[in-house]
C-alpha cells in the first residue's frame, strides 16, 4: 500500500504541474495579437482542460471515483478537440459555431415533439410550425461526433481503447464491476488524467509557438511511453 500511495502522489504532482503550465500558457497565448480562429479556439480548449484537470485534482483528494472518471473522459474529449482543431482554420470555425447549432438542435427537437412552442409576443399566435419551416430550423449543421474527431486526428486507437470504459463510468453502467482496489483505480484514472492534460498542453503549445501540428505518434509517445512511436 505505501508504494501505491507514493505512485498516486507522483501522478497527482504531475497533474498539478501540467495544470500550472496550462494556466500560464492559456493566459500568455490569449494575449498574442496575431491569433486567428484556430489559435482562439485552442486557447479556449486549453483553459477548459485546465479547469477540468483542477476538478480531477479535487476529486482525487476526496477519493471520489465516479465523478473523477467523468472528468477524465472530458479531458480525453479535450485532447480529441484540440487535435482536430489544430488541423485547419475551417475546423476551428466549425468548433466555434457548434454551440449555436447544438442549441438550435435542442430547440427544434422540443418544438417537433410538442414539449415547447413559439408564440408571437404581441398577438399570442402560435408560430411553432412557421419557425420549423424556416431557414433557421433547416440551417443546422450535423452534430460533431467524438469518434469522428478522433479518427480524423489519427487517434482512433485511443478512442477505441479508452473512451468506451470511461463512458461506462460516466453513464453509470458499472453495476457489479470492480477494477482492482479503490486505490488501484484511483491511481489508474489519475495517471490517465495527468498524461491527457500533458498531451493537450503539447498539442496547443506546439501549434501556437512553433506553428507545427503534433503527430499521433508524438501524442502516443506521451500516453504510452514504453511504446514510443507506436500509433
Amino acid at each position: 500500500m505505501p508504494d501505491l500511495l507514493e505512485d498516486l502522489q507522483v501522478e497527482i504532482d504531475g497533474l498539478r504541474s501540467e495544470i500550472t503550465i496550462a494556466r500560464k500558457n492559456s493566459r500568455d497565448f490569449a494575449k498574442r495579437h496575431f491569433n486567428g480562429p484556430r489559435e482562439i479556439a485552442l486557447v479556449f480548449c486549453l483553459g477548459r482542460a485546465a479547469d477540468t484537470a483542477e476538478g480531477c485534482d479535487f476529486l482525487a483528494e476526496a477519493k471520489l471515483l465516479p465523478p473523477l472518471y467523468s472528468l477524465t473522459r472530458s479531458l480525453l474529449e479535450s485532447l480529441f478537440w484540440v487535435s482536430w482543431i489544430v488541423k485547419s482554420d475551417e475546423n476551428a470555425q466549425v468548433f466555434v459555431e457548434a454551440p449555436t447549432h447544438e442549441l438550435k438542435r435542442h430547440v427544434r427537437k422540443n418544438l417537433r415533439t410538442g414539449f415547447g412552442r413559439v408564440t408571437d409576443r404581441v398577438t399570442g399566435e402560435d408560430k411553432t410550425e412557421e419557425l420549423l419551416e424556416s431557414d433557421w430550423s433547416k440551417g443546422i449543421s450535423p452534430r460533431l461526433r467524438i469518434e469522428e474527431l478522433a479518427r480524423a486526428s489519427g487517434l482512433e486507437r485511443l478512442y477505441t481503447q479508452l473512451y468506451g470504459p470511461l463512458s461506462m463510468q460516466a453513464h453509470g453502467i458499472v453495476f457489479g464491476l470492480k477494477w482492482g482496489s479503490a486505490e488501484e483505480e484511483l491511481l489508474g484514472v489519475m495517471a490517465s488524467a495527468y498524461t491527457l492534460l500533458e498531451c493537450v498542453n503539447l498539442v496547443v503549445k506546439t501549434w501556437i509557438v512553433k506553428r507545427k501540428q503534433t503527430s499521433p505518434a508524438e501524442t502516443y509517445a506521451v500516453l504510452f511511453p514504453l511504446r514510443q512511436g507506436e500509433a
